[in-house]
């Protein structure tokens, strides 16, 4: 089932190098490992099918190939009155309000993980797919439900924050009554939680520096924003909190100072760095909100900057990944690269952390867990791209380089710099995406799309050791740098 009418790629192999293909009359490109990639018009509605015609000296194959593809949209002008042979169609799913006070709390054992990562996501706005992740709520949480909405398969609730800012969380997020006959009512409430905040205090330590906000009631709603030289921590649903403004006494290395900005029902704390941050973790335990500003490690040696250091090494997938023309699977390909990154990390000093050394399948949320486990200072998803319907690899392929917190552009963009070097391919960027693996916020967390899989070119490249080499060299050589830089930053 195709999801475009337009145009489509379509590769695969014809087994040898030699042979002539013609796909629909089209003649496509053969590499010497026969495999091919074609960008073909979609096949008319009356012949869905792509005709695939391969040939040598020895013979001629033939394939028909059928397909299904979408039907034609729907352009037909509703707000036409006299229009009655096409009636507009039902309405979505619509938002349906929740009366009167309804406080309910989040964190359903069932669906989230038994950890410090253990969290409730909230959005801006109920989406089927590209959710954008901007909250990231305590088990407990208490927040008042305003709504519910279905969208396709997914159930969100809306909820309030505080008075000022409402949020979408799935209906399945949110905490039931185990004693409660089968499958268990929603924990919920009429009275609104209150929550106060008692002295706050700075606690340093040698790798981080805490600070801890006692309070009352149930752990808050909070949203974490960064700068280049500070870290922000509004909590909402917050009354009367007092303003503080801290400087570590004797004077901090890294913290500069922390000062709160209260209002009528949130407070924001600013923590204030000497340089950029590097990682955080909140901790909510027993009445105290510990925000835990991780330091930078202390680069002694500028000639091997990660002597000493724990990296934490992910080979992407099993389970899913891609898999190229002559059926090189993604998995198997990157733990090769992971193999040879970890091996050129030992040699210079580095305790590595693997997240698998097997094809076994490791839970996609458990990955970063494994990192911040082993308090790695730096964690790297090995990746091969592919591309989706109605998109044409032979234009869109590169090499990129993703993160999802701003801490960890500097990593992001030092490992793309290089991975250009090594892999030889075109600049896709250092870019923001919303993808599991590099969540983590206790340290600098990316992830490498390093070539497209499904370009035959590539995926004889990657078969080979001296390239699936270049690419742990650029990972490698990334780190060093960034990690370098952080000797250099005042």
């Amino acid at each position: 089932m195709l999801t475009v009418r337009d145009s489509n790629f379509i590769f695969g192999s014809v087994g040898s190098g030699d042979a002539a293909l013609r796909i629909n009359g089209v003649a496509i490109p053969v590499w010497p490992n026969g495999a091919f990639m074609g960008w073909l018009a979609v096949p008319p509605d009356s012949a869905p099918r792509y005709e695939i015609v391969a040939g040598n000296k020895a013979g001629v194959a033939r394939l028909s190939l059928p397909i299904r593809i979408p039907p034609v949209a729907d352009t037909t002008r509703r707000e036409q009155p006299a229009d009655t042979l096409n009636p507009p169609p039902p309405p979505p799913d619509s938002l349906v309000t929740v009366a009167g006070n309804v406080y309910v709390a989040l964190g359903n054992p069932s669906s989230v993980v038994d950890d410090t990562d253990r969290v409730t996501i909230a959005m801006p706005e109920p989406r089927e797919s590209g959710q954008v992740y901007k909250w990231f709520l305590f088990p407990g949480t208490r927040v008042k439900a305003t709504g519910y909405r279905k969208l396709g398969s997914l159930e969100f609730v809306r909820v309030e924050l505080d008075s000022a800012q409402e949020a979408w969380v799935l209906r399945s997020e949110l905490a039931r009554d185990s004693t409660a006959p089968p499958p268990g009512m929603f924990v919920t409430d009429t009275i609104a939680p209150v929550r106060r905040v008692g002295a706050v205090r700075l606690e340093p330590a040698a790798e981080w520096v805490d600070v801890v906000i006692p309070m009352t009631g149930p752990p808050p709603p909070y949203l974490v924003e960064q700068t280049n030289r500070s870290i922000s921590l509004l909590l909402y649903g917050v009354k009367n909190a007092p303003v503080i403004s801290m400087m570590p006494q004797p004077t901090d290395a890294y913290l500069n100072s922390v000062s709160s900005t209260p209002e009528s029902d949130r407070v924001r704390y600013t923590i204030n760095l000497r340089s950029a941050p590097y990682g955080y973790l909140a901790l909510w335990k027993s009445g105290i909100l510990t925000f835990r500003v991780r330091r930078p490690p202390h680069i002694a040696d500028m000639t091997f900057p990660l002597r000493g250091l724990t990296i934490t090494v992910d080979p992407g997938h099993p389970p899913a990944g891609a898999t190229g023309p002559t059926e090189l699977y993604e998995g198997e390909a990157v733990l090769a690269v992971g193999l040879k990154l970890r091996d050129l990390l030992v040699a210079r000093g580095v305790n590595v952390v693997m997240t698998r050394t097997t094809m076994d399948p490791v839970d996609l949320g458990l990955r970063p867990i494994i990192g911040r486990r082993a308090n790695s200072h730096a964690f790297v998803s090995i990746h091969l791209d592919a591309e989706s319907d109605g998109k044409n690899p032979l234009v869109t392929n590169g090499t990129w380089t993703l993160y999802f917190w701003p801490h960890s552009i500097p990593l992001a963009q030092a490992t793309q710099n290089e991975l250009l070097q090594e892999m030889g391919l075109h600049d896709k960027g250092v870019r923001f995406q919303n993808i599991a693996v590099a969540r983590g916020t206790w340290m600098p967390s990316i992830l490498t799309e390093g070539a497209f899989i499904i370009m035959p070119d590539q995926e004889a490249a990657l078969r080979t050791s001296a390239y699936q080499e270049a690419y742990a060299r650029g990972i490698l050589k990334g780190l060093e740098s960034y990690f370098a830089s952080l000797a250099q930053t005042p």
